[in-house]
């Protein structure tokens, strides 16, 4: 979550001009332009009942509704104290009295959900979003940057979460993306877009199965731009067409002025070193196609049409296409009726797209049988067989040692047995878990000077020193931290995750009968304990900042 924000309100906002009145809940309507769309379910049943208990201490805003009955009113801010009031069971609600124009309903909607620390990054992008529709003029990048205290580029990538694609924002909202994490997802098509999810949790098939998955954890954001870059990005500098071409594809213009460049648009990609990559692969195949089609053309028009051909391998295609020829399914002729088969033909794809050639796809052609790399000769295909031998040798050999090894197992683990499978246990649970466990053990998580020139934490290493240290029952106990340490996870900024009853932390406390509510009892009052202090101590420090200031 971000942190609240100072705001400047706006002088086109009117000042309260009415005292505060008891309305009537049933005469409310809730905003449909208020940014705010996730609400804690669990902080508004704990609000209800201190509603209950001392009534609502601070009125909610409305302004009568527009076009609306009498006594009609839309509410403006105050939606959480309508809503507990709502589940409190109370008829009425304080309530202040506004004559307000949309625009600034929405801007007072947005200054008060900044203000609040909990605010969704999605539903912040979408009040900015908001304003920028209804006035244009008055409300732009710049405009919003000097009112909310930050830089555009913090303005804009916050707009850009609007490009969302809906399983996208799901996930977002859902707590399963950090904000870092979709802003590098907004950034790219809707067809990316989904790619780009479905990269971010690899053993996950659909954002509903993502969701339903307690534990699901994202890539960390290096791995998901390490992605975007290998599989979106396309340098324009390798396009066998001129990039600066406008006719080429008249609906895209030049690549020169298109904001999907990563050179024209540094707010977007401020981190992208490179000015020539093209972020849309859409948009540059469409480009390729328009290009082949224009080299193509003259043969067309000579009544000839023409193979269209890949110089990738066929085994290396991720989707091949049925009305492309790829390396292997045929062979280049060096001049035209170079054999009775010989065709035209265009590369469609790759920096030689557009070229044209001549083919042949007749695989026992006298002429061009022999021309292909792919036919093996017979020493070739012998030591292939020899290889393949080596390996099924190989495969073979490993499964009957295991096998061997299995039962001549004992029925106690030896020591040297029982480390190795520790430690091998250890390594498969990732870094996250391996910080886990130190913290748990209290090891210390000493750096040392990485093979790449940084420093690094050789979890592996301190693991291995502490397990042989480890007394026989100490071995048995760490297997069994090793299975719960994984249930430590906790998302922060999903306040509804809670430890799952089936989790096998849970079940294991309920197996030792752990009073798992008495633990959470006892940090809450610790916690709160320090956070009054906290508060406290930096009201005293702000008292005395604003005497020394007198």
């Amino acid at each position: 979550m971000n942190t609240a924000v100072a705001v400047e309100t706006s002088n086109t906002v009117p000042p309260v001009v009415s005292s505060v009145q008891e309305i009537p809940l049933r005469s409310i309507q809730e905003s449909k332009t208020n940014p705010r769309r996730q609400f804690d379910e669990a902080k508004l049943a704990e609000l209800a009942g201190n509603i209950r208990q001392h009534g609502v201490l601070q009125p909610v805003l409305v302004r009568p509704l527009p076009d609306g009955e009498p006594d009609q009113y839309e509410l403006v801010a105050g939606a959480r104290r309508y809503r507990a009031s709502k589940l409190a069971g109370r008829e009425t609600i304080p309530a202040s009295i506004r004559e307000l124009t949309d625009t600034q309903c929405l801007e007072l909607q947005l200054i008060e959900n900044l203000q609040r620390a909990d605010v969704h990054e999605l539903d912040e992008a979408r009040g900015y979003a908001g304003l920028m529709q209804l006035q244009p003029d008055t409300y732009t990048v710049e405009t919003l940057a000097e009112k909310i205290g930050r830089s555009e580029k913090y303005v804009y990538a916050r707009l850009r979460l609007n490009h969302l694609a809906d399983e996208t924002q799901q996930a977002f909202y859902a707590g399963k993306l950090t904000v870092a994490h979709a802003f590098e997802i907004a950034r790219l098509q809707p067809n990316d877009q989904r790619r780009a999810l479905q990269e971010c949790f690899p053993q996950h098939r659909t954002v509903a199965a993502i969701a339903k998955d307690h534990k699901a954890e994202a890539v960390t954001v290096r791995e998901l731009r390490q992605w975007i870059e290998r599989e979106i990005h396309l340098d324009i500098t390798n396009a066998p067409f001129d990039p600066q071409d406008e006719t080429l594809l008249p609906t895209a213009g030049s690549c020169a002025r298109c904001p999907k460049r990563t050179g024209n648009n540094p707010l977007l990609f401020p981190e992208v070193r490179q000015k020539s990559i093209c972020t849309d692969r859409a948009c540059y195949r469409a480009k390729m196609e328009a290009f082949v089609q224009i080299r193509v053309g003259p043969l067309e028009l000579a009544g000839e049409k023409a193979l269209r051909v890949s110089q990738a391998p066929a085994w290396q295609a991720k989707n091949p296409k049925a009305d492309v020829l790829y390396e292997g399914q045929y062979r280049k002729a060096q001049k035209k009726a170079e054999c009775p088969q010989t065709k035209p033909a265009v590369i469609v794809d790759g920096p030689d797209a557009g070229t044209l050639l001549h083919v042949c796809r007749d695989e026992k052609c006298p002429v061009h049988a022999k021309s292909t790399r792919y036919q093996q000769t017979p020493q070739e295909r012998s030591a292939r067989a020899k290889e393949a031998l080596a390996e099924r040798i190989e495969k073979q050999s490993r499964g009957r040692i295991l096998d061997a090894i299995r039962k001549k197992l004992p029925p106690t683990l030896s020591r040297s047995d029982l480390e190795m499978a520790l430690l091998d246990y250890f390594q498969r649970l990732g870094h996250d878990n391996h910080r886990r466990l130190c913290r748990a053990y209290g090891w210390e998580e000493k750096k040392t000077k990485a093979s790449w020139g940084g420093t690094t934490v050789d979890y592996q290493n301190i693991a291995g020193k502490a397990v042989r240290e480890m007394k026989p029952q100490d071995l048995q106990h760490f297997l069994v931290v090793c299975a719960l340490v994984s249930d430590l996870y906790c998302p922060g900024y999903n306040p509804r995750e809670t430890l799952a009853k089936d989790s096998n932390l849970a079940r294991t406390a309920a197996r030792y009968k752990i009073d798992t509510a008495k633990l959470t009892a006892s940090v809450r009052a610790e916690l709160s304990k320090s956070t009054k202090t906290l508060t406290a101590k930096n009201a005293k420090t702000k008292a005395v900042t604003q005497t020394n200031s007198k």
